[in-house]
């Protein structure tokens, strides 16, 4: 089974990043394979293939670790596409200050690594993938995604999941395995 963690966002915040994620879709249908609206998250950590065993393990750390945390606020969202050379994911950087979610951070990375799970070792970066590109942009589509203001400011996160991930030809679909509320 394929797993990962997330951060919810809140409705109106989904909702306005889904207006963007429309606007640019009418623009570049060929380009891009967006994010359905439902399926918009905060990444905090992408598991992968994970032994069913292990999943009670996984959702007592996690809610031990995140007891921890009130709800994180994220500010300074930005439109980006990564990397900068081969361009291949269009999201919005995030950025927090609260040192206590990166702790929790590292905590999980080290006990995943100590489960056997081969996890990426940078530190984690607060995104929201908006869309995945196919074939090179062109350069107004580029300007255009870039230029886009944003109407959102400082945002909270209330909840934490962990999900499943089901790969279907028509996109990923996301099945709740832990719901962790702050």
């Amino acid at each position: 089974m394929r797993t990962f963690v997330a951060l919810d966002l809140p409705d109106n915040i989904r909702d306005h990043i889904a207006g963007v994620i429309n606007n640019f879709r009418s623009n570049c249908p060929l380009w891009v394979k967006w994010v359905p609206q439902e399926n918009l998250h905060i990444t905090f950590q992408f598991i992968g293939d994970t032994k069913e065993k292990d999943i009670p393990e996984i959702a007592e750390f996690l809610e031990t670790g995140f007891s921890e945390l009130s709800s994180p606020e994220f500010t300074k969202p930005k439109l980006e596409i990564i990397p900068g050379r081969d361009p291949k994911i269009i999201w919005i950087s995030l950025e927090n200050k609260d040192s206590s979610i990166q702790k929790i951070s590292k905590r999980l990375k080290s006990k995943l690594r100590q489960m056997g799970y081969k996890i990426d070792s940078r530190q984690l970066r607060f995104h929201i993938t908006l869309g995945r590109i196919k074939k090179r942009l062109p350069e107004n589509l580029i300007h255009k995604i870039l230029t886009t203001e944003l109407k959102i400011n400082g945002f909270e996160v209330s909840k934490a999941a962990l999900y499943q991930s089901l790969l279907k030809p028509q996109g990923p679909q996301y099945i709740e395995i832990l719901n962790i509320k702050f």
